[in-house]
């Protein structure tokens, strides 16, 4: 596969089954689509239409593991976060493989891309010969002991203190939290001729090509970072999906501010954030708009706060003053892309990491928790839509996401990675 000649080549797409996730794929299929080439998308029978509307050839993932629901997750954080690696990661590989082989037994590919939580996708690649990709919808895995580990939700320590802290961190996340985990992947990849797993982020991030989903001033510095580490902008939907902005609540229909509020598609307890964030925005004079949750006897404001099961992010960003969530990274992302606020409540998976970057970059305010005193919230509300620092930090960093376009700058940089033809090393 050295051939540098221009011509269409075929890309394996393979997705979790977590809308985020398979979502966040969806600008690079277009934009591989878009550019000519051909797009197989593996993924859940729910997505179907959106593989359709991309332009790929659709394969139907029913390799999908079982109890994925929060209901079925173990108490506390740290367990249930070992509990999703485990069902919804390691756990389907096997299956997946197995699948993917039958799909695609007499279908030749040019390369694999897939998320960061799909590890079956580094063992199919290597099967076949082809380079392996991944993109990151949640924050940048790369190790540094300058920079505080996955999980931790940890904010920069500079100096031999903070690499101290940082190493024993990551430390414990390798050898109690997720290590243990990821071994079963072992006789998978030794099946494939890959090498041992020297730590759990091998099997997850592809040493040949990362499409990071963000921009360098969203993410912490790191020393010597790879140039196969590359950051291409916010990522979400390419196309539409959901319900469009209620027209009473678009700019130029309303009176008040707007705040967008989503307490994510894995947290059903409104008593997290949604209730306690849409009283205090009410106090101080926003209409709200509650994303994820259909409207019902919980809301206590009808006129004030309106709610859609399924909204279209883009647009309710374009019209929204302020974003208030619990921390999604695919929707922070978007936001500030978008120059809107962000208020950031909640620690659960990986939020806590994503809710420290918001703070460290000045683009809003991180709280461990929306369960406070309503003055307390308005007043952290007041202090991130008036500070004159988070308004020069939120225009500055959606300058800097408006010069990346994911789909192209995915699609470019994937196709080079299939004309170089570079496997993941064995």
């Amino acid at each position: 596969m050295t051939d540098a000649g221009p011509r269409t080549r075929t890309f394996l797409v393979a997705s979790t089954p977590i809308t985020a996730h398979t979502l966040n794929a969806s600008k690079f299929v277009a934009g591989l689509a878009a550019a000519g080439h051909r797009v197989l998308w593996y993924a859940a029978e729910s997505y179907r239409t959106e593989a359709d509307r991309c332009g790929a050839r659709f394969l139907a993932q029913s390799a999908l593991p079982p109890g994925t629901g929060v209901a079925e997750r173990p108490a506390g954080e740290l367990r249930r976060i070992r509990s999703i690696y485990r069902e919804l990661v390691v756990g389907p590989a096997a299956a997946q493989l197995e699948e993917l082989g039958r799909l695609l037994a007499d279908v030749p590919i040019d390369a694999v891309l897939s998320d960061t939580l799909m590890p079956s996708a580094a063992v199919l690649a290597a099967r076949r010969g082809v380079p392996w990709a991944t993109f990151g919808d949640g924050p940048l895995l790369w190790r540094d002991e300058d920079t505080p580990p996955f999980g931790s939700g940890l904010a920069p320590l500079p100096g031999p203190l903070g690499r101290h802290r940082n190493r024993n961190v990551q430390r414990l996340v390798d050898h109690v939290l997720l290590g243990p985990v990821f071994r079963d992947l072992q006789p998978l990849r030794a099946a494939a001729g890959l090498p041992a797993l020297g730590n759990w982020q091998e099997a997850v991030m592809s040493d040949a090509l990362h499409l990071q989903g963000c921009v360098p001033g969203f993410e912490y510095p790191r020393r010597g970072l790879p140039d196969h580490i590359r950051f291409v902008g916010a990522l979400g939907p390419a196309l539409a999906v959901g319900d469009p902005v209620p027209e009473r609540l678009r700019r130029a229909a309303r009176s008040r501010r707007l705040a967008f509020v989503t307490q994510g598609t894995m947290r059903a307890d409104l008593r997290e954030l949604v209730l306690s964030m849409c009283r205090a925005l009410v106090e101080e004079d926003f209409d709200v708009l509650v994303g994820g949750v259909a409207d019902g006897p919980w809301n206590r404001w009808p006129g004030r706060v309106s709610a859609l099961r399924w909204v279209d992010y883009g647009a309710a960003l374009g019209e929204a003053d302020l974003f208030v969530t619990n921390g999604g990274y695919t929707g922070v992302t978007m936001a500030v892309a978008a120059g809107v606020p962000v208020v950031q409540a909640g620690s659960s998976e990986e939020k806590a990491d994503i809710g420290a970057r918001v703070a460290w970059a000045g683009v809003g305010a991180r709280l461990r928790s929306a369960r406070r005193p309503g003055w307390w919230l308005r007043a952290v509300v007041r202090r991130v839509m008036d500070s004159p620092g988070r308004r020069a930090a939120s225009r500055r960093l959606a300058a800097e996401f408006a010069d990346h376009d994911a789909a192209r700058l995915g699609a470019e940089l994937l196709v080079s990675l299939a004309v170089r033809g570079r496997a993941i090393r064995a």
